[in-house]
């Protein structure tokens, strides 16, 4: 990906690779794992956006063990390991597409918005899915839907208009969702969300883009492309603590509370930042591939991975010394993972 198509969700790389030809997953209907999988197999599912498919990486051995082909523009992702069910996005769709994880095939989708969707996170205790739209056309609302996963019931309400990423806080049940904002200097933010309605606004940098939370810390951490900068907040308070000078667009965050790091795409670096989220400093810089966007942490192993969209693969780096263990080839375009412990 070139600078210049920086700043969208994710994602000018869909504007710059727009896949028209809709195509149906493989794979059966039936409920046994695919060939390759276990039940018990652990698994990271990567969208590759260029090509409209899914890897799906068995992460005790970092090998692709599918490829599923869903067509598109697949973007954020969320995984419901109990449900057996990944949910995804398509820059270009109006609905949130649906998996069946057991046997990697297609179910119906949900219809969501009136904008195509972009940002995802999932709340597995309280069956709910959130789903944020991204508009880039002034005066259009973008909207957050929420998704019950026990029916499909859809509650949907606006938010913003350039939404980003989600993060969800397992303990107050509090959903985060950035907004890139209009690319002046510090006018990004983080909308607060509780009982279907915006509860609160909270500045953040500039260009707002990735979110995590660490609940059991009372901690939001958002990345701000446009500053090259993380902020941190206290959650309990909706107040900003700090921020942090990272890499060069940083893209995405992600919290490992169990070790107190953070973990931070910067695309234009090609690098990951690591974070002692302790006393909120640097600890690290680890090299990946080209323009990396999307990272998920594998709680079980202590893996972290990495996608990189400008050299189609995934990297791992292990989380006890920040080096790369494994760099995985995949699909065209990856910009998200998601683990399925």
């Amino acid at each position: 990906m070139t600078s210049a198509c920086s700043g969208k969700y994710l994602l000018c790389l869909t504007v710059c690779c727009y896949i028209s030809l809709i195509q149906s997953c493989d794979g059966g209907s039936g409920s046994a794992p695919p060939p390759g999988i276990s039940a018990t197999t652990k698994r990271a599912y990567v969208t590759n956006n260029g090509d409209g498919t899914i890897s799906v990486i068995d992460t005790t051995n970092n090998t692709v063990i599918a490829t599923i082909n869903v067509g598109g523009s697949p973007a954020a992702i969320a995984v419901d390991p109990q449900a057996n069910r990944a949910f995804f996005t398509d820059l270009f769709a109006l609905n949130v597409s649906v998996l069946d994880t057991s046997s990697n095939s297609s179910l119906s989708p949900i219809s969501a918005g009136a904008i195509p969707l972009a940002g995802l996170a999932i709340d597995t205790v309280a069956k709910k899915l959130y789903a944020a739209e991204f508009s880039d056309t002034p005066g259009q609302t973008g909207n957050v839907s929420v998704i019950n996963t026990a029916n499909n019931a859809v509650t949907l309400f606006a938010a913003g208009r350039k939404l980003q990423d989600f993060a969800v806080d397992s303990i107050t049940g509090r959903a985060y969702v950035t907004d890139f904002g209009d690319g002046a200097p510090g006018n990004g933010s983080v909308r607060v969300i509780e009982n279907y309605a915006v509860l609160t606004s909270i500045s953040s940098g500039t260009q707002s883009h990735g979110v995590d939370v660490n609940p059991a810390a009372s901690r939001l951490y958002v990345t701000n492309l446009g500053d090259n900068t993380v902020s941190v907040f206290n959650t309990s308070t909706n107040t900003k603590i700090t921020t942090v000078n990272v890499g060069n667009t940083p893209q995405a965050v992600a919290v490992y509370p169990a070790i107190a790091r953070a973990y931070v795409t910067n695309e234009a670096d090609n690098t990951v930042t690591v974070l002692d989220t302790a006393n909120n400093t640097i600890v690290t810089t680890v090299n990946v591939g080209n323009s990396p966007q999307g990272l998920a942490v594998d709680t079980a192993s202590g893996m972290v991975y990495v996608t990189n969209a400008g050299s189609n693969s995934v990297s791992v780096i292990d989380s006890s010394n920040n080096t790369v263990v494994a760099t995985i080839a995949v699909g065209s375009q990856p910009v998200r993972v998601a683990i399925a412990p």
